[in-house]
């Protein structure tokens, strides 16, 4: 399902560019998490879509050569000396994707911050997303303290493996956020429930192959992962989930919509090689 672009959306995704890659297949793909963000984001109907990153000279092409086919504003990003980010994959014989103990390099992603060009440029548009993880901790730290908008500030939280599955950086940060994405599962739900009482934040819990939920005001609301036929691999599953969901809460603040749209989009990104193809 494409989502109509009505009203106009304008997003910037902020964060990580990988290089993905794949150890059993010998075969490198462009990705990361804001990155794979981006260009679902787009492929679902926003109007404008940009990516803020910092890439490496050594891959500059590849990936720019992707985000222009993909209408991808690359104004603001970065091309530095030195090594693009880079993630080893393993998939597991059903798909599911791994990534081995030390398998990340983070590049020129070290010390990433935004200057005031950058902050001026991401003020601009209607919906700032960022993630949280070790990595981009200075950085989604800085969007919290010195981003003020009118429209709305979306965070990925991962699986908060890199905090101890603690979920207080969750509570810490709520108030400024739009919605809030965390990978878990319905511990974790029942967790994450006090905060959703307590806040406007829309919380939306993805739980992998049992789908999603969405806790609204305290309230979970479900959705089922939809079937494929085969399951190629998971990775970038969430990333393309969370552009689909939030750029159809954006169109109608409908959670349920919002919802399917990201469970139809994740189930075309898990039946293929690569994030996004």
């Amino acid at each position: 399902m494409r989502v109509m672009s009505h009203p106009a959306l304008n997003i910037v995704s902020i964060g990580e560019c990988t290089i993905d890659d794949y150890l059993q297949q010998k075969r490198q793909f462009v990705g990361g998490i804001s990155l794979n963000f981006a260009i679902n984001a787009k492929r679902c109907g926003a109007d404008r879509v940009s990516l803020v990153s910092r890439i490496g000279n050594d891959r500059d092409s590849q990936i720019l050569q992707k985000l222009v086919s993909e209408s991808i504003d690359t104004s603001h990003l970065k091309i530095v000396e030195g090594e693009t980010a880079r993630q080893n994959i393993v998939l597991s014989g059903q798909g599911e994707r791994i990534f081995p103990p030390g398998g990340y390099h983070s590049g020129v992603l070290n010390g990433f911050f935004l200057n005031q060009d950058d902050l001026q440029f991401v003020k601009k548009h209607d919906v700032i997303v960022c993630a949280l993880f070790k990595q981009v901790e200075p950085l989604f730290y800085q969007l919290i303290r010195e981003i003020t908008l009118d429209g709305w500030l979306v965070a990925d939280f991962l699986d908060l493996a890199d905090y101890n599955y603690d979920t207080r950086i969750v509570e810490m940060n709520i108030e400024r956020l739009k919605i809030a994405f965390i990978s878990g599962n319905r511990e974790m739900v029942e967790r994450l429930r006090p905060f959703s009482l307590a806040s406007n934040c829309l919380i939306v819990i993805t739980l992998g192959a049992e789908g999603s939920i969405a806790l609204i005001q305290g309230e979970p609301v479900h959705q089922p992962a939809i079937p494929v036929s085969e399951v190629v691999d998971s990775t970038g599953c969430g990333d393309a989930f969370q552009a689909a969901f939030t750029v159809s809460y954006w169109v109608n603040e409908d959670p349920r919509t919002a919802l399917e749209c990201g469970a139809q989009q994740a189930a075309k990104v898990i039946q293929h090689l690569g994030a996004i193809g």
